[in-house]
């Protein structure tokens, strides 16, 4: 049913539980996993150095690959950019052909006030999107 899932990862513990459940259907279909990492361009300080970030985001996506790789699925891209979240992730289903987004949804006061990254992505996808919490 799926050929290829994307899982938005930014290393918080819902997104944790958002890798394990889209590694477990990329098994179960034998899809492609997309790991992808976004380097919130909105949240770049002065002075904050990029490559770190980027860095940052390497690791998170071969985090994924990892687990992908533990649970046997053979297939996993992954993918560090930059951007507003919502807007990179929605931009990169739609060029990769994603059949369906797996995403943690975030509680913090933060993502109340101004709109969940998940909600945005939810809203906005051409493909179904399974939130985890």
């Amino acid at each position: 049913m799926y050929q290829d899932i994307l899982v938005p990862t930014d290393g918080h513990e819902n997104t944790e539980r958002a890798i394990g459940e889209a590694v477990a259907l990329a098994d179960e279909h034998g899809a492609t996993l997309h790991a992808l990492y976004v380097v919130n361009s909105a949240a770049i300080a002065p002075g904050v150095d990029f490559d770190d970030l980027r860095r940052v985001g390497r690791q998170a996506v071969d985090h994924v690959a990892d687990l992908a790789g533990e649970r046997g699925v053979e297939r996993v891209e992954r993918t560090v950019t930059h951007g507003l979240r919502h807007e990179a992730i929605l931009t990169y289903a739609e060029e990769h052909g994603i059949d369906l987004i797996v995403m943690g949804r975030h509680r913090e006061l933060d993502h109340f006030l101004r709109g969940s990254v998940s909600d945005r992505v939810s809203k906005g996808a051409s493909a179904p999107v399974l939130i985890v919490e």
